[in-house]
């Protein structure tokens, strides 16, 4: 055997070990404290860029009566300026129609049953979402991730968990990171930008048969074409103003002023 000839393939058994040898696995808190490193870059790209534009695919399996899962698949292209105005149009499925809340009010629009409503809103985006939450029990999937820091909407002292590993998410490469807060079970898979993630995964363990909601995430653009009239309704004509009902609490609790709708 030549000496170049042996060197070669003592080289070649060198790289193949090298490429055959694991990392080794994180500890759960070096685990926590890659996770919470990745979440607060991503968290400070997204409360950094005050205008942006992306594409969510959103599927969730929901639960009939006699147990059967089913998926509901919904479109959102969506436009966020903050601090105070949001709007997107939404389809697939049952899905078709557009909202638009613009620091005073949301206004919601759907086109097949050709209704529309209206109801007052609190001025900024962050007060916006928990108004949503709490007084209309209106839950959204990503909305965690609109808020001005996502961080805080998602890490609390009760949630465990942290980086998993990096892997595929819709074709990309990622940072796989799973957590646990509660009921509810939720896995991100973050780009290298980290403006937004790739991916966003929830399982409700707490509701029967644990429905799974997916969100990926597409298209997105920090410097979109917009103008105030991006973010004021546009009700069609001919459609039907309806009330938008609050969610009834446990207690029952006297409510002043005019209804959602009468604005």
């Amino acid at each position: 055997m030549s000496s170049k000839f042996a060197w070669v393939l003592v080289a070649t058994l060198v790289l193949a070990a090298g490429c055959t040898k694991k990392e080794a696995p994180l500890t759960p808190e070096q685990a926590r404290a890659k996770g919470d490193a990745l979440i607060k870059k991503m968290s400070d790209s997204a409360a950094a860029a005050k205008v942006f534009a992306y594409t969510a695919e959103e599927s969730r399996e929901r639960v009939r009566r006699n147990g059967e899962k089913y998926v509901d698949r919904v479109t959102r292209k969506v436009i966020i300026r903050r601090p105070d105005a949001l709007a997107f149009t939404a389809s697939g499925g049952d899905h078709d129609g557009a909202a638009w809340y613009d620091g005073q009010s949301l206004t919601v629009v759907l086109n097949k049953p050709k209704v529309w409503a209206r109801g007052p809103m609190p001025a900024t985006l962050d007060e916006a979402l928990d108004f949503l939450s709490e007084e209309y029990a209106m839950q959204m999937a990503s909305a965690d991730l609109l808020y001005s820091n996502p961080y805080e909407a998602l890490i609390s002292k009760e949630t465990t968990g942290g980086w998993v590993n990096v892997e595929p998410a819709a074709g990309v490469e990622c940072d796989h990171l799973a957590y646990q807060e509660g009921d509810v079970a939720w896995e991100l898979w973050l780009t290298r930008d980290r403006t937004l993630p790739k991916k966003l995964k929830l399982t409700y363990k707490g509701q029967p048969g644990e429905p799974v909601s997916e969100v990926v995430y597409s298209d997105l653009n920090v410097s979109p074409a917009i103008t105030d009239a991006t973010f004021t309704p546009a009700v069609p004509e001919g459609f039907t103003r309806i009330k938008i009902m609050r969610h009834a609490s446990v207690e029952a609790q006297p409510v002043e002023g005019p209804s959602p709708a009468s604005k």
